[in-house]
């Protein structure tokens, strides 16, 4: 094959049985431009420099968010997903449907991204990579069609009610019998474009499911609305029998309605996270002054960021001292201070300066890139128990069918005419959008609520598991105390200065990203180098200083011997003490408060420290730590989690790369925004502005949560098993089935938005 129109045509001929084409033909057919419109514009993805401003990489494994048109309900997104996890080279594809995004991780050397996007197009969706801009446009043009249909669907009901309640209440009873069915073919003229327009959007949700061998929420409503328009047709052809055109006309109406606010109120959950990216300007300034798109900027670049801008790339501060308005990632308010050196993110906010900047990431890798997919990431990654409301809910849909079939069948049998009706209101009474909405849409909120707290959700279990937990493990450096540490006093014991000591010790701990190490980061001397480093994590480093080893870290690792010093990290050269530096690392102004709250909430506490027992004891007496562990190693860290009664639900908060391993290992983690990348990368939560009250908040929000999803099973299921026997029992009205089947979905998408409203 030369190009993916002809793979579709040969495809095509030998579905349809023709394959005796390729024997018959006399001559090679001429190239033609076979590839579809939509095809071509997918095969664009591809690009290299095009994936640059969207595509994550690591490896060879590729990731994407990509915007999805077409979804309506949890049978749509596990059809996707079941679909695209057959794919070769996909590693992950999750779904949200609230968000209406998808989370996409595939092998870039086995398959393309328009390969993938293909599959999607096949099944009916449409997809492209997420850009908030566009998928705002996508989504105002949807609502624009959702209202062309509604109008269509009312306009009709109206015409169509006007006549039907007059035929019911006799009007023109004294009229000869095909004046009435005169009436009858004007609401069918009118009831027509309802089922053939304004209904389209069940039918073609209905015919993914069913081409996918599923049942979706769209099937009942669809066999309705069909059943209805026949059976009414064929009573108007044949004058025999009762025509319920005004039903159909209505039943659209109430559902459009219903489908249209309901697609408003998730709307609003979805844009929390995506407005972040709208943060980032179109438009960035070099400092010759020259305008240039953001999405052209290179690694290297240098900018002007001018008062009151948004900065337009992640980047390194070039200037002396700047403020920085960092509430969009924080939650905090009050500007940061921030000098040469350090990184100042995209979307953050210039104080009254303008400063230089150079840039240090792409905007696909900027802080708030990485936030929005993490959130859709962590949105999509279902919990259990809505893993369970899906699975119900397709056997839900196909017991809805059955117990309709013999409802049917039941009132057939008995002779009674509405027995049609009965059936059809069973179909569309018990139609359980309602529960298949409830919990992700309680977890879209809250995850973009938490956002705006400055506390990044990573895992779809958090909130479940915030709720139950009973026992804050959590780190001392950088965590309790604020990791700013500063060298108070250096000591020499040798013939060198101190200003020798301090480069040298620079030199090797610039190897390292622990909090200590950065408090040398000022001394470092270009001229004093150190090779063949080794980090012995928790203990200290050593390396090859003119030929000899210059090792620094605790007494034990360097002096071979345990030291009571307190807050002193000593320095040898080949086995001998040179000198030795005390530091200061001060309590953070919020743990003592901290502590007090957790312990209030019935959560035992325990510092783990690699830290000497001393400093630790010191910290734990002033803020009030039940337990403590200290100069415990990655290894003992692990250790003790791993040790704990299987009833203890842990909550592990740390900042380090020692920390990584215990991060992975708690049932809950938190790495501190300040942190290391690898903390983050192991840690369920991540704390972006180092508030630790703030996690007091995220667990308020996590019991919050779970109430609202509670609530919203509850009152789905609820509904459910109180009208479907009423239904059965022919106690409710077609319309009124319609009514209550709308009402519940968008009562439990608004008691889910309660989780965005601040308290």
């Amino acid at each position: 094959m030369c190009c993916p129109g002809c793979a579709s045509v040969a495809t095509a001929i030998m579905d349809s049985g023709l394959e005796s084409y390729y024997r018959y033909r006399t001559s090679p057919a001429e190239k033609a431009d076979l590839v579809p419109e939509q095809l071509k514009a997918l095969i664009h993805y591809d690009n290299e420099e095009v994936q640059n401003e969207f595509v994550t990489k690591e490896a060879d494994i590729a990731e994407v968010t990509l915007s999805l048109d077409g979804i309506s309900c949890a049978a749509c997104a596990w059809l996707i997903e079941k679909r695209l996890s057959s794919e070769n080279g996909v590693i992950q594809i999750r779904v949200n449907t609230t968000t209406q995004r998808a989370l996409l991780r595939w092998n870039s050397t086995q398959t393309q991204l328009s390969t993938l996007l293909g599959v999607i197009h096949a099944l009916g969706y449409k997809a492209a990579p997420f850009e908030a801009d566009k998928q705002e446009a996508s989504y105002h043009q949807t609502m624009k069609q959702y209202l062309y249909r509604l109008g269509v669907a009312g306009l009709a009901t109206m015409q169509v009610m006007m006549l039907a309640v007059a035929l019911y209440l006799e009007v023109f009873g004294s009229l000869e019998p095909e004046f009435k069915y005169y009436f009858r073919w004007v609401s069918l003229i009118f009831a027509t474009p309802v089922l053939l327009y304004s209904a389209l959007p069940f039918y073609l949700n209905a015919w993914r499911s069913l081409k996918a061998k599923t049942l979706g929420m769209d099937v009942p409503v669809s066999i309705a609305l069909i059943f209805a328009y026949v059976a009414s047709l064929v009573a108007t052809v044949t004058e025999d029998g009762e025509v319920f055109f005004e039903s159909i006309s209505m039943f659209t109406f109430f559902l459009l309605i219903g489908r249209y606010l309901e697609m408003r109120a998730r709307r609003k959950a979805a844009a929390a996270s995506g407005n972040l990216l709208k943060l980032i300007p179109a438009m960035a300034t070099t400092i010759s002054g020259e305008q240039v798109a953001v999405k052209s900027l290179k690694i290297g670049d240098k900018l002007r960021v001018l008062p009151g801008e948004h900065i337009p790339s992640d980047g390194v501060i070039l200037s002396m001292r700047v403020y920085i308005d960092e509430s969009m990632l924080t939650g905090e308010s009050l500007p940061v201070a921030k000098v040469t050196g350090e990184m100042a993110f995209a979307g953050s906010i210039n104080g009254e300066e303008a400063f230089d900047l150079e840039v240090a990431r792409t905007k696909a890798d900027s802080m708030l890139s990485s936030i929005v997919r993490l959130q859709d990431e962590a949105q999509s990654s279902k919990p259990k128990i809505a893993e369970i409301a899906d699975i119900v809910a397709r056997y839900f849909v196909a017991a809805i069918l059955i117990i309709a079939f013999v409802t049917w069948l039941y009132w057939h049998q008995t002779g009674s005419k509405d027995a049609f009706w009965i059936m059809l209101s069973v179909l569309v009474a018990t139609c359980p959008c309602a529960l298949s909405l409830a919990t992700p849409t309680a977890i879209t909120c809250a995850s973009s609520r938490m956002g705006g707290m400055g506390i990044l959700s990573r895992r779809g279990h958090v909130f479940e598991t915030l709720c139950k937990v009973n026992h804050l493990v959590i780190d001392k450096t950088g965590t309790l105390t604020e990791g700013k540490i500063e060298i108070d006093k250096v000591y020499s014991v040798s013939e060198f200065s101190e200003q020798t000591l301090l480069a040298l010790a620079a030199a090797l701990e610039s190897h390292a990203n622990h909090p200590i190490a950065k408090a040398f980061k000022p001394y470092q001397d270009e001229q004093v180098e150190v090779t063949e480093v080794t980090n012995l994590i928790g203990q200290g480093l050593s390396g090859n200083y003119q030929n000899k080893t210059l090792a620094i870290g605790n007494g034990e690792f360097v002096l071979g011997k345990t030291t009571h010093d307190i807050n002193t990290v000593y320095l040898s050269l080949d086995g001998e003490l040179i000198g030795s530096f005390c530091y200061h690392d001060p309590i953070r102004s919020q743990a003592k408060s901290f502590i007090e709250k957790v312990r209030h909430a019935g959560i035992t506490t325990t510092l783990l420290t690699g830290d000497t027992v001393t400093n630790a004891r010191l910290v734990s007496e002033f803020i009030h730590i039940d337990k403590v562990v200290a100069s415990a190693s990655p290894e003992d860290k692990l250790a003790y989690l791993q040790q704990l009664p299987s009833s203890d639900v842990t909550m592990m908060v740390g900042d380090g790369i020692n920390d990584a391993p215990t991060l992975a290992g708690a049932h809950l983690s938190v790495a501190m925004g300040g942190g290391t990348d690898v903390a983050k990368a192991s840690a369920d939560l991540v704390l972006l502005g180092d508030q630790l009250d703030k996690l007091i908040q995220a667990r308020q929000l996590a019991l919050q949560t779970r109430t609202i999803i509670r609530e919203n099973l509850a009152w789905s299921l609820g509904y459910n098993l109180l009208i479907l026997p009423l239904a059965v029992c022919g106690l409710v009205a077609p319309y009124i089935a319609v009514v209550g089947m709308s009402a519940s979905s968008i009562i439990v998408v608004s008691n889910s938005l309660r989780l965005l409203k601040d308290k």
